[in-house]
């Protein structure tokens, strides 16, 4: 059991609501929230080496409009180290290039570029060293086409690590995000709002590690829907990532039930005209097929009758052929019954023959010399008889020893007689042809009907379409309907959501209150170092400033209290780089927090801050510089007052109208 699930069981119990605890935990679990809390340790970043290369376009007026014939190039060769403490970097002109060289390190820290876009033309390659708690990171990249393209890399004890490749913009600021993460020991930072859940990761921080003269909302980062998760985590408040964390569940779980409640709202703004008017057009769709003869067929059936029509014709197609293939058989078993019955005539002619004087023909008897006729001759064959004195001629035996003897030289057991057994084919295949002659028929008939029955559903066809169009029309108006009875239906809550929220609700509760209980303290000990700064820095009236957990402030000056928006541009200016400071401070005293003790500031004196009290500004810093593990890194124009205040290792200057770079 973790301590935050423990105390979720104890506190739901203390009210009277019990939760088994394995429950609980895998309802932490699911929603992403950690088990563990850890008070913050600092790391420490630091900007070791910048180098630029490419070619540049000016104008030797900058302050004048220049036509594009007279601007100047010249190559970029930016190779600058800074140095622990106070660093800076400055022009006795503008647009001399002392933004840009803050840009030029945190596109190489965050591979999110801030360069104005015909600067970022110039450029051809970078390369820059940074080291985490002493360990070098080497960033180095080609600009082609506009597209970052290069690796990044870290120092070993065998050599460099490439620790990940890029190729555009994206994958540039997702490998940097991944790298630096996890080397300062920070947590991406999600916000769930409007259904949408949106992490926040490295660039949000190192846009907190900027002070612009010209962004001076909120105090703590630039992002007013970030300040308080940001001032949680360099605070160093122990359960600040893990109560972020129950936020942003219970935002989703809110969300969530939100969106149930509009949808019963929604369910109950269906008024009861709208159901009465949605039962209407079912009637009326019901009215409307009922003036369709149901007897009549539909489309279905049409179609039906037509495949019933092919499938008929197909049968008695098959039929005829069969009945076709039968005669065909007939006529050939015919032929071969009348080839047999020739060859028996001739048989018995020629048996005749042999029997009578071996084939010999009188003309008349030789006894009585009376004619012998042709008829009489002719019997012979017929009636087996002699033509002379009528005897029978007893042909069979001899017919039979003939037929013995074919069958003998034919190897046959049992003889069959040819003549008896084409007889008997030609019957079958009479019978045969009789039974086709009579299916064929009845196949014809059924055609001839399934045909007429898909004729007359043709002529139907449209009637069919206009009743599948009204019995749509009805299925919609009752789907439409049912939709509305729906809707107003109320729709009960889930216990497994009820729970899921109770659960949520209730962490977030106790982190709250332990982020307030370890942060109060860290609170107390930056605001004083705040109003200490801020003072250094120049604003003698600020007496006392609040720094509070949700990252407003309340400012003691003069008497009386107000807030940090009631301050005027300078003294916003002056608060804002003390709180950064103090929380690096802090950090460095106690060994609390997470700020990585880098701070880039820009153009300072642009809000209402005079030499002198930049002077002033400039001074403090170095002095906490003397006292406090931190580099800053300060641009400005007041190139003179750099070079009066911070020493020459330190420092990165252009002379009247010369570039920085």
């Amino acid at each position: 059991m973790t301590k935050l699930g423990d105390a979720v069981a104890q506190d739901l119990e203390r009210r009277g609501k019990t939760i088994d605890q394995s429950r609980i935990e895998r309802i932490l679990l699911d929603a992403g929230v950690s088990s563990t809390a850890s008070r913050g340790v600092p790391a420490r970043l630091r900007v070791r080496r910048v180098r630029v290369t490419g070619e540049k376009l000016y104008s030797e007026r900058p302050t004048e409009e220049t036509p594009a014939a007279e601007m100047k190039t010249a190559p970029i060769n930016l190779d600058w180290q800074p140095g622990d403490g106070v660093n800076g970097v400055g022009s006795e002109a503008n647009l001399r290039g002392k933004s840009s060289v803050l840009h030029f390190a945190m596109w190489a820290l965050t591979g999110r570029s801030h360069l104005q876009t015909d600067v970022e033309s110039w450029v051809e390659h970078v390369s820059a060293e940074f080291h985490v708690d002493e360990v070098p990171l080497f960033v180095e990249f080609d600009v082609r086409d506009g597209m970052p393209v290069g690796t990044v890399a870290q120092k070993t004890r065998s050599g460099r690590v490439v620790l990940g490749s890029f190729f555009g913009h994206a994958e540039f600021e997702s490998l940097m995000g991944s790298v630096m993460l996890d080397r300062l020991r920070l947590d991406a930072i999600s916000v769930f709002s409007k259904g949408t859940e949106t992490e926040h990761a490295w660039p949000s921080y190192a846009a907190a590690l900027t002070v612009h003269a010209d962004k001076l909302d909120p105090i703590v980062g630039n992002e007013n829907t970030l300040k308080t998760r940001i001032l949680q985590m360099f605070v160093g408040t122990r359960w600040a990532a893990v109560d972020a964390q129950v936020t942003t569940a219970l935002n989703a779980a809110d969300y969530e039930r939100e969106v149930l409640v509009q949808k019963r709202q929604a369910a109950a703004s269906v008024t009861t005209s709208a159901l009465r008017q949605a039962e209407a057009s079912v009637r009326e769709a019901e009215a409307a097929l009922e003036m369709f003869d149901p007897t009549e067929p539909d489309v279905d059936a049409v179609f039906a009758l037509a495949s019933v029509a092919s499938a008929r014709a197909q049968e008695a197609h098959e039929l005829s052929m069969r009945l076709m293939v039968a005669r065909t058989a007939l006529s050939g078993v015919q032929e071969q019954l009348r080839t047999e019955q020739m060859r028996r005539r001739a048989a018995e002619e020629d048996a005749v023959a042999r029997r009578l004087f071996n084939g010999m023909a009188p003309k008349a008897c030789p006894r009585c010399a009376a004619e012998v006729t042709a008829a009489r001759y002719a019997a012979e064959v017929t009636a087996h008889e002699c033509s002379m004195c009528k005897n029978e001629l007893k042909l069979a035996a001899e017919l039979d020893e003939t037929a013995t003897a074919a069958a003998a030289d034919n190897e046959v057991e049992e003889p069959v007689d040819p003549l008896e057994a084409l007889q008997a084919a030609v019957e079958e295949a009479n019978a045969d042809i009789s039974r086709l002659e009579g299916e064929l028929r009845e196949a014809d008939r059924s055609r001839l009907d399934a045909e007429n029955a898909a004729q007359r559903g043709r002529s139907s066809l449209g009637a069919a379409r206009a009743r599948l169009e009204a019995e749509i029309d009805l299925a919609r108006a009752e789907s439409a309907l049912g939709a509305l009875r729906e809707a107003t239906r109320p729709e009960p809550s889930s216990p497994v959501d009820d729970e899921k929220h109770l659960v949520l609700e209730t962490a977030s509760k106790l982190t709250k209150k332990w982020v307030k209980e370890d942060q109060g303290p860290l609170l107390d000990a930056v605001s004083l170092a705040i109003a200490r700064l801020a003072r250094d820095f120049g604003s003698t009236n600020i007496t006392a400033v609040t720094l509070k957990g949700n990252g407003n402030m309340d400012v003691e000056k003069g008497g009386a209290v107000t807030g940090y928006s009631g301050l005027t541009n300078g003294e916003k200016l002056r608060i804002k780089l003390a709180a950064a400071i103090a929380l690096i401070e802090i950090g460095h005293s106690d060994g609390v927090g997470r700020h990585p003790g880098l701070l880039f500031v820009d153009s300072p004196a642009a809000e209402e801050i005079p030499e002198a009290d930049l002077r002033t500004m400039l001074e403090a810093m170095a002095t906490v510089a003397q006292k406090t593990d931190l580099q800053i890194i300060v641009a400005t124009r007041h190139g003179r007052i750099l070079s009066e205040v911070i020493g020459p290792q330190n420092l990165l200057v252009a002379t009247g109208s010369n570039f920085v770079w």
